[in-house]
C-alpha cells in the first residue's frame, strides 16, 4: 500500500477546507435543511473541522465520532480553542458499531473518505439504526461514474477507498431503511483533488510533511487523480428519510 498517511492526514490533502470542504458543507447544510437546534452525529469527524463548522453555524450540539484516537484528541483542543465545547462532544470509536442508543439523532452524517477501508453498508446501517424516524441520514461518498481499468480500481483500493456506483449507494441506503433519496454531484466544488502537481504537493507537505508529499507522488495517487479529471471518479452527497422503524 503506498499510502502511509492517516485517514485525517489523507483527507488534508484530499479535501483542504477553504478550498473544498466548507463549499461542500455549505451545499450538505442546505441539501439536509440543516436547523437550530438538532441533535447531529457527525461520522468520520477527523479532526473536527466538519463538527465545529456546524456547531458554529446552526448553534446546535454536535456529536463526532471517529476510529483514530489522535485525530480526536486534536478535535476536542481544537473545540476548546474555538470555545465550542459546550456544543460538541468526541469519541474514538468503531464507526461500524457506534456507542449511541438507537433513535437519538435529528440528523446523521457519515463523511466516507474519512472512514479508509470501512464497509459502507454496515457504517449506513448504524447511521440509520441511531437516527430518529423520518429524520434525515446523509453521507459523503466516493463514487464510480463509469466502469473504471481493473488496474485503476486495484489502485484506488490501495489507497483505503471504497468507492462505489451511485445505484449501490442507494441501495446501500434503502436497506438500511433509508428511503426518499436525493444525490448531489460534488466532485467540482473547489477543484477537489484537481489542482496542479505544485498545488497538490503543497498540500500533501501542509498535511504530513514528507510523508505527504511522497503519497501525492505515488502511483496510486497519480491514478486516483486521473480518474477525477477524467470523470470516472466522482464525490456525491447522498440524503434520505430514515422511515419509522417495524
Amino acid at each position: 500500500m503506498a499510502l502511509r498517511l492517516s485517514p485525517a492526514k489523507f483527507v488534508a490533502v484530499l479535501q483542504p477546507w477553504a478550498e473544498v470542504a466548507e463549499p461542500i458543507h455549505r451545499r450538505l447544510a442546505q441539501l439536509v435543511d440543516a436547523q437550530p437546534g438538532q441533535e447531529v452525529l457527525w461520522v468520520g469527524c477527523g479532526a473536527g473541522r466538519s463538527v465545529l463548522w456546524w456547531a458554529r453555524r446552526f448553534e446546535t450540539h454536535v456529536q463526532g465520532v471517529d476510529a483514530d484516537a489522535r485525530a480526536i484528541e486534536a478535535a476536542e483542543a481544537a473545540a476548546r480553542d474555538a470555545q465550542l465545547s459546550r456544543l460538541t462532544s468526541f469519541q474514538t470509536a468503531d464507526c461500524t458499531n457506534l456507542p449511541h442508543e438507537a433513535q437519538v439523532f435529528d440528523l446523521s452524517v457519515a463523511n466516507m473518505l474519512q472512514l479508509l477501508g470501512a464497509d459502507g453498508g454496515k457504517v449506513l446501517a448504524e447511521l440509520a439504526r441511531v437516527a430518529r424516524p423520518m429524520s434525515t441520514v446523509a453521507a459523503l461518498v466516493p463514487c464510480w461514474l463509469s466502469a473504471p481499468k481493473p488496474e485503476d480500481e486495484q489502485a484506488v483500493l490501495a489507497l483505503g477507498l471504497r468507492p462505489a456506483l451511485l445505484v449501490e449507494w442507494k441501495n446501500r441506503f434503502r436497506v438500511s431503511g433509508v428511503v426518499e433519496l436525493v444525490v448531489e454531484d460534488t466532485s467540482l466544488d473547489g477543484r477537489w483533488i484537481s489542482p496542479g502537481w505544485i498545488g497538490l504537493l503543497v498540500r500533501g507537505w501542509r498535511a504530513a510533511r514528507w510523508a505527504g508529499v511522497r503519497a501525492v507522488l505515488s502511483r496510486e495517487f497519480r491514478v486516483l487523480r486521473s480518474l477525477v479529471q477524467h470523470r470516472t471518479l466522482g464525490f456525491s452527497i447522498v440524503k434520505g428519510t430514515r422511515w419509522p422503524h417495524e
